[in-house]
């Protein structure tokens, strides 16, 4: 979460060779495991539409839990050993920082940043909903993930991006995903309709006692109300910066998943660098 995913489906899903089912959260049937109780006919129903559509055409969905959930990528390979996966990595702190004030924008939480990680790994063991919404550090241990990941799937089956490289550098990294699927390459990033993606602005409350109080409506049930309180009080700005302090206990801690992160966005570099090289 807060990776990119919802920029790279954006992009994708303007490709003329891909189609890519619609996102929906109560359709996470691999990483989601009330979902995935269900059965496979409910996940096989979600491609009625792609059933006739060419035999060249790549068919995919996306996820924004698939790599924290430690069974979901075995739950994939088992379905379909040949799957493809394409994972975006953000820097584990930056992503944990953003995740929790879109958090806080949504009025799920209503704690300072600093209590919010404090009180994570208590949180996150009582419920599975407190597991999706209020791992902030869990979802960056990267090493641990992608440790177990690396041994299921096939490399010539996994892609790893980062964060940074998608948005900065956005034609190459999303070439390199188009020549890692087999579908032709782009030549513009306009060929995908770039300019009229979606765009998800930053809004923060501007006050935290209506925050308080769309948290307190949203636990007992009444979240429609939550988030319509909320959402009255909201404005398009910029979070605060990180306290420093914090920023620097968080990269001791996330030390060896900074490393991970850091080494998958210098592989990815690389490879847009040869991408620019041929070229010229």
């Amino acid at each position: 979460m807060k990776s990119g995913t919802t920029f790279l489906t954006s992009l994708l899903i303007n490709h003329p060779e891909i189609h890519i089912i619609k996102r929906d959260m109560s359709h996470a049937y691999f990483d989601d495991d009330r979902v995935f109780k269900k059965g496979e006919t409910l996940y096989r129903s979600l491609f009625k539409e792609a059933e006739s559509l060419d035999e060249n055409i790549v068919v995919g969905q996306t996820s924004a839990d698939c790599a924290f959930n430690p069974n979901s990528v075995q739950r994939i390979m088992d379905y379909n050993p040949k799957t493809k996966l394409i994972f975006v990595l953000r820097h584990p702190v930056d992503r944990a920082y953003s995740l929790y004030w879109h958090q806080y924008g949504m009025g799920r939480e209503f704690r300072k940043f600093e209590q919010a990680i404090a009180k994570e790994p208590e949180l996150i063991k009582k419920s599975y909903y407190n597991l999706k919404n209020y791992s902030y550090l869990e979802r960056g241990r990267y090493k641990s993930q992608f440790d177990k990941i690396l041994q299921i799937v096939p490399k010539e089956n996994l892609l790893l991006l980062d964060f940074v490289s998608l948005v900065k550098e956005t034609k190459e990294s999303i070439n390199l995903v188009l020549d890692f699927l087999g579908v032709s390459a782009i030549q513009d990033v306009e060929d995908l309709n770039y300019s009229e993606l979606p765009r998800n602005p930053a809004l923060i409350p501007t006050s935290h006692f209506i925050v308080q109080v769309s948290a307190a409506l949203q636990r007992i049930g009444l979240t429609p109300i939550g988030r319509r309180l909320v959402n009255a009080f909201r404005e398009e700005k910029r979070p605060p910066e990180m306290n420093s302090e914090t920023r620097a206990q968080l990269t001791k801690e996330l030390a060896d998943d900074i490393k991970f992160y850091e080494t998958v966005r210098a592989n990815f570099q690389t490879k847009i660098q040869a991408l620019k090289n041929e070229k010229y």
